[in-house]
């Protein structure tokens, strides 16, 4: 079933502020998008050192004695910071390190152009073997096509490879000839071009990430990737010799609304809640989709109490919260039970979530709309009572 361009638009809009700039992308998308950046920007840097030592006997055979070795050791020069770009942007892990080495590149490239053209005396002729120099800028613009950029990002990278253009223009005082204009509005459309690869590539690896990674119904995680979040994050919190916590949620009497009010009721409540849960959700807090009506929520760094004050804040939340569904005119009201666990030593991530679980199924036995926490010492399961809405 095709869908129409109206709901496309709708979908892309939604896109528009990750699109635009990386503040509010996922601590995990930041990772992906790191790792396909990395991956690119070794290879980019690595080939293109190797064709700027290959030009050298060229720049030898066709320029003047006085300026082919220099531009020589300049190219020699580039494509050493080159080789240690990519082997330094190989061996390191995380978006923001990944944007500097692709900065880095960047400047490098360019300082090179600024100086060939210097050496050169800034040339304000527009064929032979020189004029080759004056248009590396546009296949600076060019390879960057291959990266999926944010439009800051790409924005930044283009006005970094401007400047310098501009400024040898500016010195060859031929930047308003009619010449370097048709150059001009080239160099343009080419920029055009390129953004909008790059936000087409951007675009469509959110997608595939969305698909792999999130619940389609409630746009939370799902239950494969949220899990190998949980074993990063309790690592990481292991380390750091913190506790790790875990909520596992049940929506109660989840089947009644299904047989009572219909699937497509059940599914805006499913979606409300996990809104709710997700938007008070603590800084660091994972959150996603078990499977049904269940959910969890790994909070690192929060103890046994700070676990149950969490839950109890839920708790009130839910019993507060009002889902309008179009076809009723009375709001839904919903109450949920919540299962408490805290890792202890040696133990697995599924262990910890089978006392979570245990925790769950005594709260159902009590009545429901409370929270339990059940510790690793003999199962001891401590009640807490429901607080009265």
């Amino acid at each position: 079933m095709h869908e129409s361009p109206a709901h496309s638009l709708r979908k892309f809009a939604l896109y528009i502020p990750d699109l635009f700039s990386a503040r509010h992308h996922s601590t995990n998308f930041r990772n992906t998008r790191s790792s396909y950046l990395r991956s690119r920007l070794t290879l980019l840097a690595s080939l293109w050192g190797g064709l700027v030592l290959l030009w050298i006997p060229f720049d030898l055979m066709h320029l003047p004695s006085n300026e082919g070795p220099t531009i020589a050791i300049s190219r020699v020069f580039l494509a050493l910071s080159l080789f240690v770009i990519a082997h330094c942007n190989y061996h390191r892990i995380g978006l923001k390190k990944v944007l500097h080495a692709l900065l880095l590149v960047m400047l490098c490239i360019n300082a090179f152009y600024f100086h060939a053209v210097w050496v050169l005396g800034f040339p304000t002729v527009y064929s032979g073997y020189i004029y080759g120099y004056t248009l590396l800028p546009i296949i600076h613009i060019a390879m960057l096509t291959i990266l999926p950029l944010t439009l800051k990002e790409s924005l930044f990278l283009l006005i970094i490879t401007a400047i310098p253009q501009w400024i040898s223009d500016t010195q060859s005082q031929r930047w308003l000839t009619p010449e370097n204009l048709a150059d001009y509005w080239l160099q343009l459309l080419l920029a055009l071009i390129v953004i909008w690869s790059q936000l087409s590539k951007l675009y469509m690896l959110m997608r595939l990430y969305r698909q792999a990674s999130l619940d389609p119904l409630t746009g939370v995680f799902n239950r494969r990737v949220l899990l190998q979040l949980a074993l990063k994050s309790l690592h990481t919190t292991q380390l750091e010799g913190k506790p790790f916590s875990v909520l596992l949620f049940d929506l109660d009497k989840f089947k009644r609304i299904n047989d009572n009010w219909g699937h497509t009721a059940g599914d805006h409540i499913l979606q409300a809640f996990a809104q709710h849960i997700q938007q008070y959700s603590p800084k660091g807090g994972l959150f996603g989709r078990y499977g049904g009506e269940e959910f969890i929520l790994f909070v690192p760094g929060y103890s046994p109490k700070e676990a149950i004050d969490l839950a109890n804040q839920y708790l009130t939340g839910i019993r507060q919260l009002q889902i309008h569904i179009d076809k009723y005119s009375q709001p839904l009201s919903i109450t949920t039970s919540i299962g408490i666990a805290t890792y202890s030593h040696f133990e697995s991530i599924s262990t910890l979530i089978d006392r979570a679980d245990n925790a769950l199924y005594e709260c159902k036995k009590n009545g429901r709309d409370c929270c339990l926490y059940q510790s690793s010492c003999n199962n001891h399961i401590t009640e807490q009572k429901p607080i009265p809405a």
